[in-house]
């Protein structure tokens, strides 16, 4: 049986920034909770054909899993597909949507065991998985936004001070004497 868990979030930054940061393997564990590490086997640049190595958290237990990139094209799609499972998948979508951009996850995967195992996945396991990848969204939402936002996390009111902290400059409204 094969299940599918997908989440969209909607990201305030150019489509490219977005795509850059879903490209940079490095940074996954930073905000893609089920990745302990991922490294690109393949001294190229991620592209079609490009071997990925994932260490996966499962609770307590961690897996390798080596992924193969099967769909990249620049801005708007990313697939990985697993080396010896077809039905294990993680995709990235990527769409502009005016100002801002739409991130999607949508991950794959088998489950084996018959009836018991697939009743307690959809009972507990699916919403374990789909919790995590909204959770991971949330998270690069965050980290893009702080990196695209004017003044880099500051509004554009605050005005810096000598040593470097920042304070709001006082309106005419608020001024005595």
């Amino acid at each position: 049986m094969k299940v599918t868990v997908s989440c969209q979030s909607d990201i305030r930054a150019p489509a490219e920034a977005v795509f850059a940061s879903v490209c940079d393997l490095e940074r996954w564990p930073a905000w893609f909770g089920p990745v302990v590490s991922a490294v690109c086997e393949d001294a190229r640049p991620l592209g079609v054909g490009a071997r990925v190595c994932l260490c996966l958290a499962d609770g307590r237990r961690r897996r390798q899993e080596e992924f193969e990139v099967t769909r990249f094209i620049r801005n708007a799609f990313l697939s990985l597909e697993a080396a010896y499972s077809a039905a294990r998948r993680i995709d990235f979508r990527v769409e502009r949507r005016g100002s801002s951009t739409r991130l999607g996850c949508m991950v794959g995967y088998p489950v084996f065991g018959g009836a018991v195992p697939a009743l307690y996945h959809h009972a507990v396991g699916r919403r374990r998985l789909r919790r995590a990848v909204h959770e991971s969204l949330v998270r690069i939402r965050h980290i893009i936004e702080e990196e695209w936002a004017p003044g880099r996390g500051g509004d554009e009111t605050d005005v810096p001070v000598g040593d470097g902290a920042r304070q709001r400059p006082e309106s005419a409204a608020m001024r005595v004497g």
